[in-house]
């Protein structure tokens, strides 16, 4: 018996017998080929009213599980392009805003460059009036000092002139004088 009779004597006890019958044609004229067709149509019967309902469940349970899961798929599909092409947008929106951030900046860049040119000038220019009133400042320190200094020497000058040329005769006359002119004041 080859594994093809034993496959089918499981299902139809009596159909591995039935084989050879009508392979040589003396199936019809063999009194006991005749049963054996009638005993496999009953069991064939007989297993398709007993497996249709649980076949028939089986199957439409199978189909609708193979639909639902291409329903599935095709959601996923449909959202996965959705995602894919607003990824798509957001790339290109992204080279967009890359190159509008980079405008950005150099216009801040050249605007803040411009305020701090202007806060330098500023600056130096606080610097110099801060440096001419220092200078004006210095100017009159040494003016003033000059000024005592010259009014020293000029004075230590003039003691020194009138002591040389001044005689004792000279020396009177000017007591008199100095004491005529307090006499008037009082």
């Amino acid at each position: 018996m080859t594994n093809q009779h034993c496959s089918l004597a499981v299902f139809a006890p009596g159909l591995p017998d039935l084989h050879p019958l009508l392979l040589s044609g003396g199936f019809w004229t063999s009194p006991t080929g005749f049963a054996k067709l009638v005993n496999l149509a009953i069991f064939l019967t007989v297993l398709y009213l007993l497996l249709r309902k649980p076949m028939r469940e089986f199957f439409r349970k199978r189909l609708a599980s193979v639909r639902e899961a291409l329903d599935r798929a095709a959601r996923e599909k449909k959202e996965a392009t959705a995602k894919m092409s607003e990824l798509d947008a957001r790339l290109n929106r992204l080279d967009a805003d890359l190159r509008e951030i980079g405008a950005q900046s150099e216009r801040e860049a050249a605007a803040e460059r411009a305020r701090m040119d202007v806060e330098a000038k500023k600056d130096v220019e606080k610097i110099r009036e801060i440096a001419a009133r220092e200078v004006e400042a210095a100017k009159q320190v040494a003016l003033a000092d000059l000024r005592a200094f010259a009014a020293t020497t000029a004075v230590d000058l003039a003691e020194q002139m009138i002591r040389r040329e001044m005689t004792p005769a000279d020396d009177a006359k000017l007591v008199a004088r100095v004491g005529e002119e307090m006499s008037k004041v009082k």
